[in-house]
């Protein structure tokens, strides 16, 4: 009995190592190009079990798993395997290794061979190919914020079709499409000619973005992939070549080809000596400013508008800080942003600022500054606007005490009566009480001056409490409206301390709030405050869409102001 066993494992180690086999499509391949690994099977009929995430470590799994069957019979005997295959492209230069795995073939576990693939960078005579996919940076050494350009384009000597595109993605940088080929119907106008090393190519502008770093490091950025179907070239080339957009209709027997840009890195470094009013500013920016009206009365308001205009992170950047005279009611308007969208990502953002002069005079805005890094020539520099002036005159409409009250409380209540009137008869009895109605009113009207001032006092002091209590509400209800948390949280809590009398102005930045939150709140309740108000100036780069963290970020931020609000 032990006899047999032994020769059952005996034979079982002969005959399973035959069952599989394993191959490559090549061992030595450049940074451009793919490789095949197929594993097969013979004498079976199930899929096999194998698990290749190892794999992920070396290469980018592009196609696959493609599954195949073959059926073979012989001398009236019928044979059967099964093959699997992956297509992959490698990550890195070097030696990389595709390590052995463990299949699993019907409850059999059998280890496959392990393959060292030699991956070299595109050699300068095997730049000139047939057709390959190029890409251009625009810098690789750049600061915190600084725009990088990237341009993907397709070059081809031969009859060919993009089959599909895969675009790269870019963790931690903030992304603004220059050029995106979906939805455009491309036609033979649609390329261009170009001579390379002597060789006549058409190429064609592939992809186009603008990307701005958020943080400091050194990042590799994923290669574009595309899929194309080629044809070998014949004489009929010439007459294929404008037949499609992509040259041929591919009546002829095919190929498919997998295209691969190189693989970049970029070195991003903090920026250094920030001054103190900087507010996110990286690019080349000038600045200027207008008011709607110059000459106005006195509670009437007038917009101030503030655009910078430039190349740069125009989406990135937040707004200055403005010294307004005094007697100035400010109320922050709309802020727009108009992208051009040529070689570099350029544009203008437009900040607007709704003036009401409480007092008559001649006001005046100074000049306002915005820091910027240049990318140009690596230095920082200053926008500056034009001083402004404004004439207001005085009104005769309004005293300053009613000023105070309408520029605190625009919401002014009013009362309409509704349904039927109740009209007086002509009866002598409601003569009388007409008559002693109208006595009493006079004598109201003859003793309300001295009142006056106690009267609007009071009316002042009662819309202040409404105002001070409803705050936490109406903080509540725009942060359950907003759809990014870390992009309105700011202003909300902004908002939120002036209207408590917290804070004596709100066209405050996010350091100025901390400043001033410091030494009026709890330790705990700052920190959590501070951590998000910095957390918000991270995020306001990427513009990511986090609604589960949203909701989370939302809750806490409730739980601290409501501790805050009992106290303050």
């Amino acid at each position: 009995m032990v006899r047999i066993l032994i020769l059952n494992l005996f034979f079982s180690a002969l005959i399973f190592p035959q069952q599989l086999s394993t191959s490559v499509s090549s061992e030595n391949i450049n940074i451009t190009e793919s490789v095949i690994y197929t594993i097969k099977i013979k004498d079976t009929e199930e899929n096999p079990i194998i698990d290749i995430s190892s794999l992920e470590n070396f290469f980018s799994i592009i196609a696959g798993p493609n599954i195949g069957s073959e059926y073979k019979f012989i001398n009236g005997e019928k044979s059967s395997s099964r093959s699997i295959s992956w297509t992959l492209i490698p990550l890195s230069y070097g030696v990389l290794n595709i390590p052995s795995f463990e299949v699993d073939i019907s409850g059999k576990k059998i280890k496959t061979k392990p393959f060292k693939i030699n991956v070299t960078k595109q050699a300068l005579d095997q730049a000139i190919k047939e057709l390959f996919l190029e890409v251009k940076v625009s810098d690789n050494n750049v600061v915190v914020g600084e725009q990088v350009i990237l341009t993907y384009t397709f070059y081809t000597r031969i009859a060919s079709k993009v089959l599909s595109t895969e675009f790269p993605e870019y963790s931690d940088f903030w992304v603004e499409k220059l050029f995106d080929p979906v939805g455009i119907q491309f036609t033979p106008e649609s390329w261009n000619d170009i001579e390379i090393e002597g060789y006549n190519y058409k190429y064609l502008k592939m992809y186009e973005v603008a990307i701005f770093p958020i943080k400091e490091g050194t990042f590799n950025l994923p290669s574009m992939i595309m899929k194309v179907q080629t044809k070998n070239s014949d004489s009929s080339f010439s007459r294929l070549f404008f037949s499609d957009p992509f040259f041929d209709t591919f009546s002829q027997m095919t190929r498919a080809k997998i295209l691969v840009s190189d693989p970049l890195s970029i070195k991003v470094s903090s920026l250094n000596n920030i001054p103190s009013n900087f507010t996110g500013a990286v690019g080349k920016f000038n600045l200027s400013s207008t008011v709607s009206e110059k000459n106005i009365d006195e509670g009437s308001p007038t917009i101030l508008r503030l655009t910078l205009e430039g190349e740069g992170n125009l989406g990135n950047i937040g707004k200055p800080k403005i010294n307004f005279p005094n007697d100035l009611d400010i109320f922050e308007g709309e802020t727009n942003i108009y992208k051009e969208i040529s070689n570099n990502f350029s544009g203008s953002v437009t900040w607007e600022y709704n003036l009401i002069p409480r007092k008559h005079g001649l006001y005046q805005i100074d000049s306002i500054k915005i820091p910027f890094y240049n990318s140009s020539t690596k230095s920082w520099s200053t926008a500056s606007s034009k001083p402004l002036q404004l004439n207001v005159n005085k009104s005769t409409i309004f005293d300053k005490n009613d000023k105070d009250i309408v520029s605190q409380n625009s919401n002014i209540i009013r009362y309409n009566r509704l349904g039927n009137q109740r009209w007086i008869s002509n009866s002598n009895i409601k003569i009388e009480k007409g008559v002693i109605y109208i006595l009493t009113l006079s004598l109201i009207l003859f003793v309300m001056p001295f009142f006056q001032s106690t009267f609007k006092l009071l009316q002042h002091k009662i819309l202040s409490f409404i105002l001070i209590q409803s705050a936490m509400n109406q903080l509540i209800d725009r942060f359950n409206s907003t759809n990014s948390i870390f992009l309105d949280g700011p202003r909300i809590i902004t908002d939120y301390f002036y209207q408590k009398k917290i804070i004596k102005s709100f066209n405050v930045d996010i350091s100025t709030l901390k400043h001033l939150l410091s030494r009026k709140i709890k330790k705990a309740d700052f920190k959590i405050l501070s951590n998000f108000l910095d957390e918000c100036q991270a995020k306001s780069y990427s513009q990511l869409d986090d609604k589960e963290n949203n909701k989370k970020t939302i809750s806490m931020l409730i739980k601290t102001l409501s501790s805050i609000d009992k106290y303050v």
